[in-house]
């Protein structure tokens, strides 16, 4: 009996190549460091939200238009799928990123695709919990894979497992995965698919 019914991937250095200068966004947006960019942007007042969003899709869109697959996204997915677990595309990009990119490459399958319109956030849970009722899969047969420390709290806040793909040196949150992969085509032979 296989031990995952599901997994949630993260877009954003998993799925696609990572090209957001975070840095940049926070300098232009006059974000403090320390401080999460969404996080901020929705405590700013209405009127200045809204700026503060296409600041944000400035940004996003170019990346999403200009990213690659990272390596071994398609051939992981594939055989996910193939193995008849379900999958979904859970993003902090807006949306209108989130369908260029599933529009680019087409062989990105996913049975559910959300983008922070659909919200709560990652570090949150509650996106994973929701993608998991909609999927109808129980969180403790849900693997969530992401690049980020985001990724890794939302997914054990929900009871899922969270793996963690790791690009060059491995952070200090990594020990908090589950498990750490460092290339997307190790990702079907962990799941034992």
């Amino acid at each position: 009996m296989r031990r995952y019914d599901g997994v949630i991937f993260d877009m954003d250095g998993t799925i696609i190549e990572p090209l957001l200068d975070f840095t940049a966004i926070r300098a232009e947006m006059g974000v403090p460091e320390r401080a999460d960019i969404l996080t901020w942007v929705e405590s700013l007042p209405r009127t200045d939200r809204a700026t503060a969003h296409e600041t944000l899709l400035s940004h996003e869109l170019p990346a999403a238009r200009n990213a690659a697959l990272m390596p071994g996204a398609a051939e992981a997915l594939r055989a996910i799928r193939t193995a008849g677990l379900k999958t979904a595309l859970l993003t902090r990009n807006a949306a209108e990123a989130m369908e260029i990119v599933l529009e680019r490459f087409p062989e990105l399958e996913f049975d559910l695709a959300w983008s922070r319109e659909n919200g709560p956030l990652k570090p949150e849970p509650d996106g994973v919990i929701r993608a998991c009722q909609r999927l109808d899969i129980e969180p403790a047969r849900a693997v969530c894979v992401g690049d980020f420390h985001y990724d890794i709290l939302a997914a054990k806040s929900a009871g899922a497992s969270a793996v963690l793909l790791v690009h060059g040196p491995r952070p200090p949150f990594a020990d908090e995965a589950d498990y750490v992969i460092t290339d997307l085509a190790q990702l079907p032979a962990l799941l034992g698919v």
